[in-house]
């Protein structure tokens, strides 16, 4: 039996994926979720066990508890990493832990890590639409991503571990979220069920009485559906445990499903909030403080092409319509 361990194993989308890894009944694995909310911990006790086909153990705590990151890492074989993607100090607990299993075991343990597609932002703020577009095939392009983009110092950290021999890592980037969790998990209130990033806009939008936008909103964003990344991501599993997965320099795989520009996803906000109007520095540090890869990817240009999950069968169908009524009927509820 494989430990498995999962961290941000409860958010939007690392829940829908735990649900699918509780859900399978061709895992013989012990799975762990760190569960950092108290109240979550003991809501778990009300899962169903006859929908749960692996054993399972919840530890309550935080990815910021180093000393228990480390413990539960170092006797995990695959870890799952779904929370914050810019905790530099988190992910070096996590790699810690890998190495001390290696040198304990003599076998590498997995990593799969959610990076996000804010590392291939260009300060766009708002201005111009690109048309680059990065493939994760091509590897010496991702390279040319300066270790000052958002996320990338933890990404960087993650490949020297593969490079140094001890861990086989996998980092998936996906763009921006949408779409309504599925799985046990959100069938139980387990879960984050909404895109913070998303309330976070209509937040700012109603306070307002006017459509939060960066610059003039021209710039394209990747965009991809929770429930089709979680499909990527399993396809990406049984791919390492077939030994047909690519890893460290070569493990990016990005998880987009389509582009759009802000503005479009603004016309949205302006039927509800009031007509657009540029957020200014003052109200980006109000309305997301601290969060300085999301005040960035609002305004920036990111786009991908997922050619390494494509390659492994993966074929999203949710778009940018999609993601448009996802919006518009996210926002109604959001002001009912």
């Amino acid at each position: 039996m494989k430990n498995i361990l999962f961290i941000g194993g409860t958010g939007y989308v690392g829940g829908v994926v735990l649900s699918r890894f509780l859900e399978r009944t061709d895992l013989d694995a012990r799975i762990t979720a760190l569960v950092r909310s108290p109240d979550k911990v003991q809501k778990f006790q009300t899962l169903d066990s006859r929908n749960v086909k692996n054993e399972f153990v919840v530890v309550k705590g935080s990815h910021d508890d180093a000393a228990l990151v480390e413990k539960l890492v170092a006797d995990a074989d695959e870890v799952v990493s779904m929370a914050d993607c810019d905790n530099l100090s988190a992910m070096e607990s996590i790699l810690r832990g890998m190495k001390a299993r290696f040198e304990e075991t003599g076998i590498k343990p997995v990593l799969i890590h959610m990076s996000g597609t804010g590392c291939l932002g260009d300060q766009a703020k708002g201005a111009f639409s690109s048309t680059k577009v990065y493939n994760d095939l091509d590897i010496p392009d991702i390279e040319t991503l300066p270790p000052t983009q958002n996320h990338r110092n933890v990404d960087l950290a993650i490949v020297a571990a593969d490079a140094d021999g001890y861990a086989q890592t996998h980092i998936v980037v996906p763009g921006a979220f949408f779409g309504i969790p599925g799985g046990i998990l959100a069938d139980h209130g387990l879960q984050n069920t909404s895109n913070f990033a998303w309330q976070i806009l209509f937040r700012a939008s109603f306070a307002r009485s006017a459509a939060a936008i960066v610059g003039a909103g021209e710039n394209m964003i990747a965009i991809v559906d929770i429930n089709e990344t979680a499909d990527l991501i399993v396809l990406l599993y049984d791919a390492i445990q077939a030994g047909q997965a690519s890893h460290g320099r070569e493990g990016y795989y990005f998880v987009t499903g389509d582009s759009i520009k802000f503005s479009r996803i603004v016309e949205v906000l302006e039927a509800h909030t009031g007509p657009r109007k540029p957020l200014t520095q003052e109200e980006l540090d109000t309305y997301l403080p601290g969060a300085v890869s999301l005040q960035a990817f609002f305004g920036d240009n990111g786009m991908a092409i997922s050619a390494r999950g494509k390659g492994m069968g993966w074929r999203p169908v949710l778009g940018a319509e999609a993601l448009l009524k996802y919006l518009a009927d996210t926002i109604a509820m959001y002001h009912a």
